[in-house]
């Protein structure tokens, strides 16, 4: 879903990163407001102020982003539900769980703390601004924090609306999943709201820019209703892939016959007994059957060819991460998980350190898109989709 995200820093025990949209955002931010909104509501000021008080807003913006989704993450540690990080990008923020929710309880507090804080923390803005225009001055510091209450209370009331994967669609899956007693069921309830959401909010943007001539906040709308729908698609994909594949077992997908060499064999042997003979694109390396590494076809034939005698596989191979090896008892959904968030494209099942296969991204996306494909018309069992 993001362009890439950096570290910024951690908040509350949190780790707060910010994906390269975010860049826009702020440069967007600053410069309507320097620009166009704060030279009409306070006019006759020196161009330094308003663009001070552009970046003076950028920062609250990003304060009331972070401490929306640090809600979230509060009262998802509470109940047991890990949180990774929380990214922020060009349309809010998140907090990425690594984990699906597990009771609907806990699902539906994690999702209305964050609009709650908004609420609260737009009726503290409110109050700063009013006491600030009463004792000290009526400027560009208390106009500021009123923009910043009405902001919070726009980011509270916003996600609220019933649209996975809003807060507020994440309210209603909640109370779905409490009544069906399945999340699956409850997911696609709450993605049919997303979407319709969604089209209703570019059917507006369309409305502005046809009847109004607002160009400007209706393509921001558009945009905002595409990046909803494919959000809400995105979320329910993955839930739904989750679900299914979390009673699988590694094992189930692993391919057991794959060539594994030893640490030992020259670079040479290793070209003419098995590159040459085995279509296998890298090979797993084994030490008396014990696991150490893997080398690529692409790793021997950047060497130089008159050092192949001279080289051995040990001193080449790329050494074992732990990401990189699975148990064939680990669920195919953790597995599928460690491939995306590695950007690997198989992973090598090992137990104990024994080498005994490989389970590719391939086979369980293949294994996903026939599952749902069959079973898209059709309730999910209770016992795939309640914890």
């Amino acid at each position: 879903m993001y362009i890439k995200s950096t570290t910024l820093f951690h908040f509350f025990g949190f780790k707060i990163k910010a994906d390269a949209s975010l860049l826009l955002l702020a440069v967007l931010i600053g410069w309507t407001m320097s620009s166009k909104v704060y030279p009409n509501i306070l006019p006759d000021q020196s161009p330094d102020i308003y663009q001070l008080m552009g970046i003076a807003t950028v920062v609250g913006v990003f304060f009331s982003i972070v401490v929306h989704e640090v809600a979230h993450a509060v009262i998802s540690e509470y109940y047991h539900m890990r949180i990774e990080s929380i990214t922020m990008f060009i349309f809010g923020g998140i907090a990425e769980m690594k984990d699906p929710p597990s009771h609907p309880k806990g699902e539906f507090f994690v999702a209305i703390s964050g609009p709650i804080m908004s609420a609260l923390l737009g009726l503290f803005f409110w109050a700063i601004a009013s006491l600030y225009e009463t004792y000290v001055y009526a400027g560009s510091v208390s106009c500021m924090l009123e923009y910043h209450g009405d902001l919070n209370m726009f980011i509270a009331v916003f996600n609220m609306a019933p649209a996975f994967p809003l807060d507020g669609g994440r309210v209603l899956r909640a109370i779905i999943w409490h009544y069906k007693n399945n999340l699956i069921t409850a997911t696609r309830i709450a993605f049919k709201s997303g979407t319709i959401f969604a089209y209703g909010l570019i059917a507006y943007a369309c409305y502005r820019v046809i009847i109004y001539d607002y160009i400007i906040s209706g393509m921001w709308l558009g945009i905002l209703g595409f990046f909803v729908h494919a959000s809400s698609a995105y979320a329910a994909h993955q839930m739904e892939s989750s679900s299914i594949l979390s009673i699988k077992k590694v094992s189930k997908f692993m391919h057991n016959r794959i060539v594994a060499v030893s640490h030992d064999l020259t670079i040479t042997d290793l070209v003419n007994q098995y590159i040459n003979k085995h279509s296998q694109k890298s090979f797993p390396v084994t030490n008396n059957g014990v696991l150490t590494g893997i080398i690529s076809r692409n790793t021997v034939m950047s060497l130089n060819r008159n050092k192949w005698p001279l080289l051995n596989v040990a001193s080449v191979m790329k050494s074992l991460e732990d990401f990189l090896v699975v148990s064939p008892e680990s669920s195919a959904d953790e597995a599928l998980k460690i491939m995306q968030k590695h950007g690997q494209k198989q992973l090598l099942v090992a137990n104990n350190g024994e080498f005994l296969g490989v389970i590719t991204f391939q086979d369980l996306s293949k294994f996903l898109h026939i599952t749902m494909k069959t079973n898209n018309n059709k309730p999910v069992e209770k016992s795939q989709t309640t914890q």
